[in-house]
């Protein structure tokens, strides 16, 4: 079959123009994927095709695109804009399925290690899935817990581990991954302080390739990670959430302050936006201000930040999962996201209920882009 490039060639070059562009792609868009493929095999330039699959299949759809990491459609030639479309539906088909395939099926086998209960597990974000974080306790001495952090090199048939470090647990003992994968402070951990460290990957001892880069004195939970920042809280009942900013020499920048709580409303789970973050406790949504304001001292040189907005549930949440959506169209206008909130509610029963519910925050519509969040301009 001859291509469209041999469809020019000849008398018909000078006597009939080729076809345009746009029309082909608007009768191209309405063709199911396989199709387009079979098509690929005659016509070889379907970059302008392939970008608009891209931003109506798969962007429009709020469907997650592999390895994409912010990237323009511009920068991507056909090849690139191909595979991704197809990558990314390929992988939303699986994901809906009721029956989805096992793409991998992982062991992971230390023969040095022994009586480990893994009770955390999450890739590094933006490394392709190849780097994988495993946070493991055992039993050690007089009923004394043992942390065992361990990196998992995924490249290979049989994962290897490539960093561990190990520490005794501490009385809020906890571990958080840096959402940007650009930031050298991959991880922080709890346990006697507050630990800032990087992964030395070229490192042959995993032994020495968790490498500090920072330390925080005193005893506070840590809850978020992001690009420089750490959130955290102080572990007495009413404790304040402080914002950090660890990119040299970590120092407190902001703490956020809701006068209005009662005792015991722990951080269940946060989300950091641009010059705002939303907090949830055990029975409160709150709204604040990331941005520092010289008025508002809670100690010489720390900002405090009080609640913009507040929700109260009518129950107790015993978990509770929270996540801004995929949306192109927010992005593309500079607007938030929408944000997923995920909440299994305690019982007041002696059994656990196992129902979860879904909430969606909207952004507020009469939400300005560029200006700074307040009172007054609502996200």
């Amino acid at each position: 079959m001859p291509t469209m490039d041999e469809l020019a060639i000849g008398s018909y070059r000078d006597r009939s123009p080729s076809l345009p562009t746009i029309p082909l792609d608007d009768i191209f868009q309405h063709l199911p994927i396989q199709s387009v493929l079979a098509l690929r095999q005659a016509i070889t330039r379907l970059r302008s095709l392939w970008a608009l699959l891209l931003r109506t299949l798969v962007q429009e759809q709020n469907i997650p695109i592999p390895y994409f990491y912010g990237k323009s459609l511009e920068s991507l030639s056909a090849l690139e804009l191909e595979r991704r479309t197809c990558r990314a539906l390929a992988l939303r088909r699986n994901w809906t399925n009721p029956n989805p395939n096992v793409k991998r099926e992982i062991d992971f086998e230390e023969p040095s290690e022994k009586d480990l209960y893994i009770f955390f597990m999450e890739f590094l974000p933006g490394k392709r899935n190849r780097w994988f974080i495993s946070v493991a306790t055992r039993v050690v001495g007089q009923f004394r817990l043992q942390r065992v952090i361990q990196c998992w090199d995924l490249a290979v048939l049989q994962p290897v581990c490539i960093a561990k470090l190990t520490y005794m647990e501490g009385p809020y003992d906890r571990v958080v991954i840096n959402d940007d994968p650009s930031s050298p402070a991959m991880i922080a951990i709890q346990s006697s302080l507050t630990e800032i460290l990087t992964i030395d990957f070229e490192e042959k001892n995993p032994e020495s390739a968790f490498v500090p880069l920072s330390t925080i004195d005193g005893l506070r939970e840590i809850h978020l990670l992001s690009e420089s920042t750490l959130v955290t809280r102080r572990p007495e009942d009413d404790g304040e959430v402080s914002i950090w900013d660890i990119s040299d020499q970590p120092y407190e920048k902001i703490q956020l302050v809701s006068p209005s709580l009662s005792p015991f409303h722990y951080c269940e789970a946060m989300h950091l936006c641009d010059d705002y973050i939303v907090i949830i406790r055990r029975q409160i949504v709150e709204l604040y201000s990331t941005i520092p304001r010289p008025n508002n001292l809670a100690t010489p040189g720390v900002s405090i930040s009080y609640p913009l907005a507040q929700h109260n549930f009518q129950r107790l949440i015993d978990s509770v999962y929270m996540s801004g959506q995929v949306n192109w169209h927010a992005a593309r206008s500079r607007r938030p996201s929408p944000i997923n909130i995920v909440v299994r509610f305690r019982s007041t029963n002696l059994w656990p209920v196992n129902t979860l519910y879904l909430f969606v925050l909207t952004p507020n519509p009469a939400y300005i882009p560029g200006r700074e969040t307040s009172l007054y301009n609502l996200p």
